[in-house]
């Protein structure tokens, strides 16, 4: 046993057998070369394709150096070896670092004779055998970017697929990126399946079409891959492109690669057995599309394919992969049935005990508390606060002076306590205890760490008119006290000053403030008539717990009682000490400027909130609006069908199985019998063909019917549910309604009790029975199921949008972005060419999603049918020209005498805003408005809103008209009111009279920042969320994401119509509001991935679901109150965000990092305090703000908080230590190296050499020239989007840098425009 050796690690595979590639017609040729090879001693090397195996073929020289190896082996073996010696060692050698030794060979160890000094002389070929170094460990080695891991596994699965040699190293543990070529093993069809994570955005799948174009189904792709494959164009994403580079760096023609790789006309369908990566995907080949289908915890599929993403979890590909998912999971539960179950002991419920349980934080515990007298207050020898000097304005976070200073109070608070408790203690050591002391706080105040007993703050300028205080101004002391922020330090009583301003326009009284000094004076007495003075610092700890952790006032008291000791404010008090705190905050523009999206964002969530406060009468918004109301035009006369209760028709055939009406019925066969007319020129014929093609007039209740291209057919025998339905002799259908014969079974007797149960007879009311689906139609209109089956939902989820899009609804604004022209040329195509010609030139309509996949779907269908074809064109060129139609419509209706007359300006409003205006022209407009009507607009106590990033540059619109509406409805019919046309049926919650505001609206971009928001004294509408829109954003955001988008939109057209078409404007519904929506596909998030994909549409959601907990806080406070804390606690949400998007790592958590370095460093312009604040030190040294590594440091904050702040650079220098840090020493600034000019460089990295290469042929123009409006070239415009591509925010952009400015990626996407040239 001892001469055995153990066993060797396995470290390949069993062999994988894959199927052959290549042409059927060199097979044989090649079975022949194999066998006239002679065998070799060593294997042929293989692949397998597991999902993230990291094995793959080996090196081609690999067998050449493993006999080498053998050799080598060969004369070790042979070599003489000295006997082994009793008691020897063998030393542990250090060149080669093993987790497990190798063993040696047998016999005698040649160490020994080395360890003896014998003159043993040991083997060179042993030697370098042993002393052969082990890999690096991984850590050394960091892996390579996810790209570059991307590109080498692709480059070896396009060579194995192309049959050339490949090679990839082997490790040791499953990489997260692979790629695998997958198919189906009885025929040709197959793909290459590429992940680069283990979500289901990071994965792929790409296939050759037979057309010849390149597809891929990906999370993140826009392009309809069953529309494409109808043609010869490829998808455009990351994948694709990625596939084709790396075709071209291996030298592989493309139609080398299609010949291997390309799909049958008419591939089969196929479900792939084996399942890949963590989400456990499943391969899944359906109507010519792979696609990806994975099944979650619950059981639940989803396909990950852009053309099914709006019914992701029924489309084909699920329900062909269902079968596969049962097998699976039934395998799965026999193996869990067999394996034995630990039994887990339950813990039992505690025992209920009797009485109500005490709640943990009352709802109502704020309720009345601004109105409650409290113990502080302004006593009648006070001067009234309308004649006292404002307040000083402050920062929104604490500056390094302020933290500063407030430390100084706290350590003169906690020092006179010292000292006092020994003053009135009695001991031996008493004097010279207090003489001690006593030097101890003279040389404290002399270093000035802390206040001296005579120290009297008194202001020194007036808040209001900015006049300094001099020698002649007489300051009156007064008594107050101070509380500051140490834990167990008493109250310090002190003397404040104030004196009388005398300038000519301001004569106020300028009481003590202590923005200087870090304190704050609430200008209110105590009940010793003494001012209640506090620290910043306490201040700070207030809000942290109000707004950072979302609580109440009166919580907020009990945590600052029990946590500073001296602190006996009750909770009256310290309610209106923090609203006075509140509004003396300066939030800067950038905290409500989105990093990524800039001044002006593509796109925008907007949505409203239940954020309520308490709604006095006497709040009314300061608002100045335009008369802008909406337009009498019809809403028949922007669909294709203009018969309203034809339209109700198609969609209760559409949506349900309830039957007809007598009228509906007469309706659709006049409608039918058009197509026998066969009017080329009349659209509804068109429309009729369409329509008829998939749900048939007559043919299952008698009279008419209609073969597959539309044409009438003669009548047919009754039939139906109930034989209701009947037809003419002439096969037109009666008078009659369609419908069912009564139940008289059980159902019929079910009843619901009281409580709502359901019972089977008694005197409740009848139960509501489930309604039949439109599947189970019958008679008139009801599906083809004999042509398109019954269960084929990927024809049928196709078929019905379609329709509802195109007949049922308003088709305005369906090509609304799009290349209208090229949209008018493919209709044409359709209409006027031979088939096939219309493939060619599908590019406009790529970005309408249920338009794709009904082309897609039917491609074959409308080369085949000539009719078909041409009712198709005819129809989609209607929807193209209906634009222009209302376009004049519009026109038309904004310029009629009887518009004019009754003070409408909405063709005055179009013309005049229509353009980018600036804040500027708004401000000339505001000016020749009266004083009186547009005072206080721009503060945001009186108008109620606040968008400090956002300068109004439109004058707001407002409809009179629905507003006196609204007033007439009343109860449940008050969604009436803004019904949005005849067909719409998306209600909304409206006006209604309450003791509280409705809420607020938010905008919101999609990185989750709130660029603003208003205060709503009426319920949520359309109206004032299209005029936040246009009164705030210059250049109109592409894409509006608002819960009822399709109100808004049908809104906004009759109103502002010219404006929205300008800009290209669209509306779509949210993702989480637009499941219960059965509005028109136009409007569906899925169904327009062109401009959707990737954007987070849930935004609006998300910040709620932040802010919702301070519900409890604001309920209760007055409109102007909760504006206050409203403002600052969105504030404070936006800086958290923007820090977490400018760090390294954007997705970790950043709870535990201060805000205030980030604020001062990277959003504030300057420091309200002024040029004395400690903190301004650094700009006067070097000329530019310290960053937030610098901060922290002064701070004494610890360094990986500081590291956390802000990303460094690529290939930056390492960043000045603490110790060089000092008060008045330069500021530290990260990541800068010295130029050769004394100034200060950042380091390049690649991208920016590369972007600065591209510019150099700048430097041949003359050094100064106009500034030029031509846009940039297509070099230049690639060399600018380098320096900030794929780029962390906070990484430095600029290169030379000799005028001390330092540009971050940030900086770069905000500096757009005209914006460089000011000081915004």
């Amino acid at each position: 046993m001892g001469d055995e050796r153990p066993p060797r690690k396995r470290r390949f595979h069993a062999p994988v057998v894959l199927p052959y590639l290549g042409d059927p017609v060199a097979l044989p040729g090649l079975v022949d070369r194999l066998a006239s090879l002679p065998s070799g001693a060593l294997g042929i090397p293989v692949a397998v394709s597991g999902a993230g195996t990291e094995s793959r073929p080996a090196d081609p020289t690999w067998s050449a150096r493993v006999q080498a190896v053998g050799v080598r082996r060969a004369v070790v073996s042979a070599s003489p070896r000295a006997p082994a010696q009793v008691g020897a060692r063998v030393p542990r050698e250090r060149a080669r670092v093993e987790k497990r030794p190798r063993p040696l060979p047998l016999g005698p160890s040649l160490a020994e004779d080395d360890e003896g000094g014998d003159g043993g002389v040991v083997d060179v070929a042993f030697s370098s055998f042993r002393a052969t170094p082990g890999r690096a460990p991984s850590h050394r080695a960091p892996p390579p970017p996810v790209d570059a891991r991307m590109m080498e596994v692709l480059s070896a699965c396009v060579r194995r697929s192309c049959g050339l040699p490949s090679s990839t190293p082997i490790g040791r543990h499953a990489s997260m990126v692979s790629a695998v070529m997958v198919g189906d093993p009885e025929s040709r069809s197959r793909a290459i399946l590429l992940r680069v994570g283990s979500g289901k955005a990071d994965a792929a799948i790409l296939w050759c079409s037979y057309r010849g174009g390149i597809l891929c189904s990906c999370f993140s792709g826009t392009h309809n891959a069953l529309f494409l494959s109808a043609s010869s164009r490829s998808c455009l994403c990351q994948h694709t492109t990625a596939l084709r580079t790396s075709l071209s760096k291996n030298g592989i023609p493309f139609a080398t690669f299609w010949r291997r790789m390309h799909l049958d006309p008419t591939p089969a369908n196929f479900v792939g057995r084996q399942q890949y990566g963590p989400m456990r995907f499943r391969v899944v080949l359906y109507r010519s599309v792979f696609a990806l289908v994975t099944s979650t915890a619950g059981q639940v599929a989803t396909c990950i394919a852009p053309s099914c993403r709006r019914f992701r979890a029924r489309c084909g590909h699920v329900v062909l992969s269902r079968p596969s998912n049962a097998e699976r999971r039934a395998a799965a539960a026999s193996d869990a049935a067999m394996a034995p179950v630990p039994k887990i002991a339950k813990d039992k419920p505690a025992a209920v005990v009797d009485g109500p349980t005490v709640p943990r934080g009352p709802d109502d515990e704020d309720a009345g508390i601004e109105s409650e007298p409290g113990d502080t207050e302004r006593s009648t020898g006070d001067a009234a606060e309308a004649t006292v000097a404002a307040r000083v304005r402050r920062n929104l976070l604490p500056c390094v002076g302020e933290i500063k200073a407030g430390a100084v109070w706290a350590r003169t608070a906690d020092w006179r306590a010292l000292f006092s408790g020994r003053c009135s203690s009695a001991g031996g050591s008493r004097a010279s205890d207090l003489e001690v002391m006593s030097n101890l706080v003279e040389r404290s105040v002399r270093l000035g760490m802390i206040h001296p007993r005579t120290f009297v703050p008194v202001e020194r300028f007036c808040g209001s008119c900015g006049r300094m205080r001099e020698d002649r101004h007489v300051v009156k002391k007064e008594r107050a006290v101070l509380y500051t922020h140490h834990p167990t330090a008493p109250v310090i009583e002190m003397l404040v000053g104030r004196w009388a301003c005398d300038g000519a326009e301001c004569q106020r009284l300028v009481e003590y403030e202590g923005s200087m000094d870090a304190l704050f004076n609430s200008r209110r007495r105590d009940k010793q008539r003494r001012w209640v003075v506090l620290t910043r610092a306490l201040l700070d700890k207030l809000y942290s717990y109000i707004i950072t952790a979302r609580s109440t006032y009166t919580a907020a008291t009990r945590h600052l009682t029990s946590d500073v000791l001296s602190f006996a404010l009750r909770r009256q008090d310290v309610v209106r000490l923090g609203t006075a705190m509140l509004r003396t905050f300066v939030i800067p523009a950038e905290a409500a400027v989105c990093p990524i999206c800039g001044p002006n964002p593509e796109f925008v969530v907007i949505d409203g909130q239940a954020l309520v406060c308490t709604d006095h009468d006497d709040a009314n918004p300061a608002r100045y609006e335009e008369e802008v109301p909406v337009l009498d035009m019809a809403a028949s006369m922007l669909c294709v069908v203009q018969s309203a209760p034809l339209r109700v028709a198609i969609s209760k055939v559409l949506r349900s199985a309830v039957a007809l009406t007598a009228s509906q019925t007469l309706l659709l066969d006049a409608w039918h019998k058009t197509i026998s007319v066969n009017d080329r020129s009349c659209v509804e014929t068109a429309a009729a063909r369409l329509f008829f093609r998939f749900f048939p007039f007559g043919t299952k209740a008698g009279g008419t019917g209609v073969d597959r291209s539309g044409t009438l057919t003669g009548p047919t025998r009754a039939a139906g549910k109930a034989g209701a339905s009947a037809a003419t002799s002439d096969g037109g259908a009666t008078a009659e309604t369609e419908g069912t014969t009564p139940s008289t079974g059980l159902e019929a007797k079910l009843r619901k009790d009281e409580d709502g149960n359901l019972t089977l007879g008694g005197k409740g009311t009848p139960a509501k029975l489930p309604s039949d689906s439109w599947r189970d139609r019958v008679g008139h209109c009801a599906p083809d199921f004999d042509n398109y089956p019954r269960r084929d939902d990927g024809a049928w989820l196709h078929i019905r949008p379609f329709l509802q899009a195109l007949l049922g609804e308003t088709v305005t604004g369906m090509f609304q972005g799009h290349n209208e022209a090229a949209a008018r040329l493919m209709a044409n195509s359709l209409r006027l060419q031979d088939a096939g010609m219309w493939r060619d030139v599908t590019d406009a309509v790529d970005g309408i999603g249920f338009l794709t996949n009904f082309v897609g779907w039917f491609a074959d269908e409308i080369d085949n049918d000539p009719h078909f074809r041409y009712a198709l064109g005819t129809t989609l060129l209607r929807a193209v020209d209906m634009e222009h139609d209302i376009d004049e419509l519009f026109s038309t209706a904004a310029n009629k005498k009887e518009t004019l007359d009754r003070g409408w300006v909405n063709a005055d409003y179009c013309r005049k805003w229509g353009g980018r205006p600036t804040p500027t022209d708004y401000a000339a407009w505001l000016a020749t408005k009266p004083a009186a009507s547009v005072a206080d607009m721009d503060n945001p106590l009186k108008s109620f809103e606040s968008f400090p990033g956002l300068q109004r540059v439109r004058p707001g619109i407002k409809d009179s008209e629905a507003l006196k509406r609204r007033v007439g409805y009343k109860g449940k019919d008050k969604h009436a009111a803004d019904v949005e046309g005849d067909g719409d049926s998306c209600n909304k919650a409206f006006s209604i009279k309450c003791g509280s505001t409705q809420g607020v609206f938010n905008v919101v971009c999609p990185h989750v920042i709130t660029l603003g928001f208003r205060c709503l004294f009426r319920a949520e509408s359309v109206g004032e969320a299209l005029s936040i829109v246009l009164e705030r954003f210059p250049q109109l955001p592409k894409v509006i994401f608002y819960d009822v988008a399709c109100k808004l939109d049908k809104n906004a057209l009759r109103r502002v119509r010219p404006i929205l078409r300008a800009h290209n404007v669209r509306c779509i519904l949210d993702r989480p509001h637009s499941i219960t929506h059965t509005c028109s596909p136009i409007y569906m998030p899925d169904e327009s991935l062109g401009v959707t994909a990737g954007v987070a549409t849930q935004a609006a959601e998300v910040s709620h679901s932040i802010a919702v907990a301070n519900r409890t806080s604001l309920a209760y406070m007055k409109p102007a109150t909760y504006m206050t804390h409203k403002m600052v606690q969105i504030a404070m949400m936006n800086i958290r965000k923007q820090q977490r998007l400018a760090s390294a790592n954007p997705k970790a958590e950043n709870d535990h990092i201060p805000l205030a370095p980030f604020f001062h460093s990277q959003l504030s312009r300057h420091c309200q305090r002024g040029s004395d604040c400690d903190c301004q030190d650094s700009i006067a040294n070097d000329g530019h703000r310290d960053t937030a590594d610098a901060l922290a440091v002064k701070l004494g904050w610890p360094t990986h908080l500081a590291e956390e702040i802000t990303s460094p650079a690529p290939r930056a220098s390492p960043s000045p230590s603490a110790a060089a840090v000092g008060d008045g020493a330069a500021a530290a600034v990260d990541n800068v190296v010295q130029g050769d000019d004394g100034g200060s460089a950042h380091p390049p990295d690649d991208a920016a050499l590369d972007a600065v290469g591209a510019m150099q042929c700048l430097s041949v123009r003359p050094r100064w020239m106009p500034m030029s409006t031509e846009p940039l070239c297509d070099e230049h415009t690639a060399a600018v989007e380098a320096l900030v591509a794929d780029r962390p925010p906070s990484s430095p952009v600029r290169t030379a840098n000799k005028a001390k400015i330092t540009l971050t990626v940030s900086d770069f996407r905000l500096l757009v425009g005209e914006r460089w040239l000011n000081d915004e």
